[in-house]
């Protein structure tokens, strides 16, 4: 093999190698390249899914909560509607949940009839109306630290999930989609819980274990 052609073979090579480093992050996910990563996205997706659950679970407790609430402050139409929604969103495992932004806005309504009704009633309220808001409130703290904690793991999960190889990303899809709504929910409770727990106190309603975990984990 003559000199002048072993230059040109080892010029053609090292362009090829300069061209593939050269290649965007997105045509290396494609397999043009190749994309070096240490990422267990098996792993990555058994978490993302847990986190969708404590979102939908810990949301559906919330509301849950909140219906009884309503109920016992005898917005009856309100509590049933909230509940059903409730139901619905128990039921969406770590699949992809259009319930999940419905029930989000509903409850933020109807905490807000509960907070001006509960205000208003205060002073009225009968010893058994006074149990059960405490048991309620007892259930609005678990939904809510299990909400917080898949809100937490979500938003990790996320930034993760971006850098995933295409063949990976449908499985962060659900995720993605419900990380919005997932803060805005989150928002929702860091602006009302105060109020709830501040009138509750004042009507002499049960203190709940766990209100100040809450708000910490948010």
């Amino acid at each position: 093999m003559s000199t002048q052609l072993i230059k040109l073979i080892s010029a053609a090579a090292l362009s090829i190698s300069v061209a593939t480093l050269a290649l965007p992050a997105s045509a290396q996910m494609f397999g043009f390249g190749k994309k070096d990563s240490s990422v267990d996205w098996g792993d990555v997706s058994t978490q993302s899914d847990a986190a969708l659950i404590n979102l939908y679970s810990g949301q559906a407790t919330i509301s849950s909560a909140v219906a009884d609430l309503a109920a016992i402050l005898e917005l009856q139409d309100e509590a049933a509607g909230l509940r059903a929604s409730a139901q619905a969103v128990s039921e969406c495992g770590a699949s992809s949940c259009s319930e999940f932004s419905e029930v989000t806005e509903q409850d933020a309504k109807v905490q807000e009839k509960v907070i001006a009704e509960l205000d208003k009633q205060a002073e009225t309220l009968s010893e058994d109306q006074k149990e059960k808001a405490g048991q309620a409130l007892e259930k609005y703290v678990v939904g809510g630290i299990q909400f917080a904690e898949g809100l937490k793991d979500a938003e990790r999960l996320s930034e993760i999930a971006a850098d995933a190889p295409m063949l990976q990303k449908p499985k962060f899809l659900g995720l993605l989609k419900a990380l919005p709504t997932a803060v805005k929910g989150g928002t929702n409770i860091l602006q009302t819980a105060p109020s709830l727990f501040k009138i509750a106190t004042a009507a002499n309603i049960k203190e709940p274990e766990g209100k100040e975990e809450l708000m910490n984990t948010l």
